[in-house]
């Protein structure tokens, strides 16, 4: 006979023995938890110190009440400010009695009128009348000296190898007074107009010359270049070499011509 599980059990041993006993640590450990308990609440409180509380007195100097008695004058509104797009006074423009036109100020503030009165006296605005100061046209293109233009005349290792670009042959008497003319033709190889000096390589003798020595060829597919050689007799027999030397120094480009002269 158990009493949880037989309510009408009276046996007072039974009872006795299945009573229920409390834990020897349950009075410690409720003591515990409500101190715990106690304190965590206390953490939450609002702070019982009251606070003090500051007076800031304000400063007899500082007024908050200018200009608050201003009032407009009677009869109309008075503007306070003055916008900053009024003409001056002494700009006719500003003189409200003038009468002003439709089109007054149709062209703008960006300064159109002012292109417009440029354009009043033809559409060639500024070019017309450049030429008044000095009505004589001097030009043609002239390019620097090939000393200035740090140009050599000197064989090409190609050439030195006996590989020319043109060979020409002149036979003439020796005892003639008479130059002997040959011009040759040169195409032009560069994408662009190029300047060109023609000269001669210090191993030709005397006698040699040639024109011009100096200019502009065309560009590739262009007309070609025409230069002219010269030749005069020394007296003497025999066979003469001249090496024409046509450089293109901005394109580093160079045309040498072998000239050979029979006297007889």
């Amino acid at each position: 006979c158990r009493p949880e599980l037989n309510p009408h059990c009276t046996d007072p041993s039974v009872q006795h023995r299945f009573s229920k006993r409390p834990h020897p640590h349950a009075a410690a450990m409720a003591k515990t938890v409500l101190a715990l308990a106690l304190g965590s609440a206390a953490a939450f409180s609002p702070n019982a110190a009251p606070r003090a509380t500051t007076i800031v007195r304000s400063d007899p100097n500082i007024k908050t009440d200018v200009g608050s008695g201003w009032k407009p004058e009677s009869g109309g509104f008075s503007s306070t400010d003055t916008p900053d797009f009024f003409y001056d006074d002494d700009d006719e423009r500003g003189d409200i009695s003038n009468k002003i036109g439709f089109t007054d100020g149709i062209m703008g503030s960006t300064g159109l009128d002012k292109l417009k009165e440029q354009n009043t006296g033809g559409n060639n605005p500024g070019v017309e009348g450049a030429l008044d100061v000095d009505p004589d046209v001097i030009g043609g293109y002239t390019c620097a000296t090939a000393e200035a233009a740090g140009v050599k005349f000197e064989l090409t290792t190609l050439a030195k190898m006996g590989r020319f670009d043109q060979e020409i042959s002149i036979d003439m008497p020796a005892a003639s007074d008479i130059p002997r003319l040959e011009t040759i033709t040169v195409k032009p190889v560069c994408m662009g107009f190029e300047d060109f000096y023609a000269g001669w390589s210090p191993e030709t003798p005397p006698g040699f010359s040639v024109s011009p020595i100096q200019g502009r060829m065309e560009r590739r597919g262009g007309e070609p270049s025409l230069f002219d050689i010269e030749v005069k007799a020394d007296g003497q027999t025999g066979e003469r070499v001249g090496y024409l030397c046509i450089v293109l120094p901005d394109d580093d480009e160079q045309f040498t011509i072998k000239v050979t002269v029979n006297c007889f």
